[in-house]
């Protein structure tokens, strides 16, 4: 299990590098025109059910004004998360209860998400309910087994 995790983190790290890069440079796009989106507001509620000590399961979440200047990105459960551009939401955070994620006014946001369940027949679920600009969008609902799981979710 020790090398399962090992390639999980590695994946999700891979994971936030390439959303970090792929980011462009204010220089490079000044900013949007007339009738293109910019920053906004997003909320993500973050819950697990099922979630036990033996399993695996975390979250890293990345984000990015238009101009990519910002430096304080997130709000976890109210709290602002100062000089933070990346954040990281444990299994303990998770196993005490939901975890709501608000963002400043941002251009995207890509959480990356992964574990695997630590016991043989055992699952438990993931539910992450994104808002963006005050609309509620797609849920997303997994289950996650003992296999290992990873994805990456991008909002604009």
């Amino acid at each position: 299990m020790r090398s399962l995790r090992s390639y999980l983190l590695i994946g999700l790290t891979l994971s936030l590098t390439i959303a970090l890069f792929s980011c462009s440079k204010s220089k490079d796009n000044p900013g949007p025109g007339p009738g293109q989106p910019g920053n906004k507001t997003m909320k993500f509620t973050l819950t697990t059910t099922g979630l036990q000590a033996a399993d695996d399961f975390s979250l890293t979440v990345t984000g990015s004004d238009i101009q990519a200047t910002a430096t304080t990105l997130f709000k976890v459960n109210g709290i602002l998360q100062n000089n933070q551009k990346v954040i990281t939401i444990s299994k303990a955070q998770l196993m005490a209860g939901q975890v709501v994620i608000e963002t400043l006014p941002l251009y995207t946001v890509s959480i990356s998400a992964g574990g695997f369940s630590g016991t043989a027949g055992h699952s438990f679920t993931f539910k992450l309910e994104p808002v963006i600009n005050g609309a509620a969008q797609t849920v997303v609902n997994k289950t996650i087994t003992t296999t290992a799981y990873a994805d990456t979710f991008t909002f604009n």
